[in-house]
């Protein structure tokens, strides 16, 4: 398993693997819609990409291909929210370019807020028992929904499975909170960094109410990809992007 230290060094060392080893893949659908076709969707793609970040670092590396942080901040708070279903919420309008066109009759076939109202029993699991391995936020098949009846398209899915919490002891001997992430699937250009940075601000999230300290996410993803539409980051020097973010 890869190890990385920042975002900056994560970013850089997955992109310039996705350059120069990504196979060539033509997915039918995207989201839900169909792309068969169109040339702007054949990929580059790495499969089952496996590390461990030790430390978020400065997140702008995150989002100097999507420019959506602020997207980012607001869908956290959002994503958190267990007061109420929220459907389709507000964020989203941060990123109306990309998310407007999968609104169907004025609200998104999920949201990660419906998918994790278990989040406060998440928890108290972890408060009550600090040695558990259940304390699992499942998002794909979440709340209740089959997502493997909509495998054709037709829907949306999730492309985050579940997260997993465990709080085990440092090399200082400290109690922290570890979080596991896994992905079916993950855009690198247009959510990667989403993904990243909203796993992360959970792993604290959830470290804070817990009472311990946050640790390290461990990420998999079954399908990292990057759209043709988008090739032509994986050329760019991330330094000269963030000068233009």
């Amino acid at each position: 398993m890869r190890i990385y230290s920042n975002s900056f060094e994560l970013m850089s060392e997955m992109g310039r693997e996705l350059n120069s080893y990504g196979q060539i893949v033509k997915p039918k659908t995207y989201q839900n819609k169909v792309i068969e076709g169109n040339e702007d969707f054949i990929t580059k793609e790495l499969i089952c990409q496996q590390y461990c970040l030790t430390s978020l670092g400065d997140p702008v590396w995150l989002f100097v291909f999507s420019h959506s942080k602020e997207w980012a901040d607001a869908e956290f708070k959002e994503r958190i929210d267990t007061s109420d279903i929220i459907n389709p919420g507000k964020a989203w309008e941060l990123r109306k370019d990309l998310w407007e066109q999968f609104l169907v009759n004025g609200k998104f076939d999920y949201t990660y807020n419906e998918r994790m109202v278990i989040l406060p029993y998440t928890i108290q699991l972890l408060k009550s028992d600090s040695d558990t391995r259940k304390a699992v936020l499942p998002i794909f098949n979440g709340n209740g929904e089959d997502d493997t009846l909509y495998y054709h398209g037709n829907k949306r899915i999730p492309c985050s499975m579940y997260y997993d919490f465990l709080i085990r002891q440092n090399g200082k001997g400290e109690k922290v909170l570890h979080i596991c992430y896994h992905q079916r699937s993950s855009d690198f250009a247009q959510h990667l960094g989403n993904d990243i940075y909203l796993a992360w601000r959970l792993m604290e999230y959830v470290a804070q109410e817990v009472g311990v300290k946050p640790g390290y996410l461990y990420h998999t993803i079954d399908s990292l990809h990057i759209y043709k539409k988008d090739w032509h980051f994986l050329s760019c020097n991330l330094e000269d992007l963030k000068d233009d973010y």
